[in-house]
């Protein structure tokens, strides 16, 4: 019998490292406690981005009630698919198209107050572990109100996902500036994302002229800049807020697959 030489501690991560598979981009996840808390804007603004930058992204809308995500972005090659989570496999092309077409990004909308639809979607179709074998790293992005229910909802998926996944908290400053969401700032899972290595981002507020606007005309973000609808004073509001997303957005940039 041969015995092998026991390896050192370096030689043994070393090992593992090799063993691991490579990571071939991101699988973005945004969560939202219920409708209203910008979900859908920071979902439409990444997919804007990614398509801005000719990152190769598939994006996914599976709220049927409030389909924003398509409405807005599905005329944009190469559109947006639609998921249904409460159906018996209605996940499944999401990571079916991850080993089929390996994109950098895949986007997905997931419904309002959908950690539950998460959960058992990611039991039912072995979500972390087919995406860590494909090469995929998730990403959960959370858009926190100041209601006790963003809380509730983010707590529930840490304890679901822990350090299997990234953490991005998102601040909609839609709902005052980032100093007022007290029950945040001082909750126990604050620290507890942040432990975990979570980044923590401020969602600028767009106007509600602006916003309705783009909203009322189906159009995606940049689409604004040019719109006979939009003032110049108005297309300049909107392009400063685009700029200042990227600009903050760029803290996430491994996170959110934007390099």
């Amino acid at each position: 019998m041969v015995v092998k030489p026991k390896q050192s501690a370096d030689q043994v991560q070393e090992q593992k490292a090799t063993e691991q598979p490579k990571t071939l981009g991101r699988l973005v996840l945004v969560t939202g406690d219920k409708g209203g808390t910008g979900k859908s804007v920071v979902a439409r603004i990444l997919l804007d981005i990614y398509r801005h930058r000719n990152i190769n992204c598939i994006a996914y809308e599976c709220d049927q009630s409030n389909p924003q995500l398509y409405r807005h972005y599905n005329k944009v090659q190469p559109g947006v698919q639609t998921l249904k989570l409460n159906q018996r496999g209605g996940a499944d092309a999401l990571q079916d198209d991850l080993k089929r077409l390996s994109p950098q990004v895949s986007l997905v909308d997931l419904p309002a107050g959908a950690v539950e639809y998460f959960e058992s979607v990611a039991k039912d179709i072995f979500l972390f572990q087919n995406a860590q074998r494909l090469g995929y790293r998730i990403t959960m992005v959370s858009v926190l109100g100041r209601v006790k229910d963003s809380l509730l909802q983010l707590k529930r998926l840490v304890d679901f996902c822990g350090d299997k996944v990234d953490y991005v908290v998102v601040k909609n400053l839609y709902w005052g500036d980032e100093h007022k969401f007290t029950r945040y700032n001082n909750s126990k899972i604050k620290q507890v994302v942040e432990a975990l290595g979570a980044i923590e981002l401020l969602l600028p507020e767009l106007y509600d002229d602006i916003f309705d606007l783009v909203d009322s005309k189906d159009l995606t973000f940049r689409e604004a800049l040019e719109h006979e609808d939009f003032s110049l004073s108005n297309q300049s509001r909107v392009f400063g807020w685009i700029d200042a997303v990227e600009t903050e957005f760029s803290k996430a940039a491994v996170q959110l697959g934007l390099e």
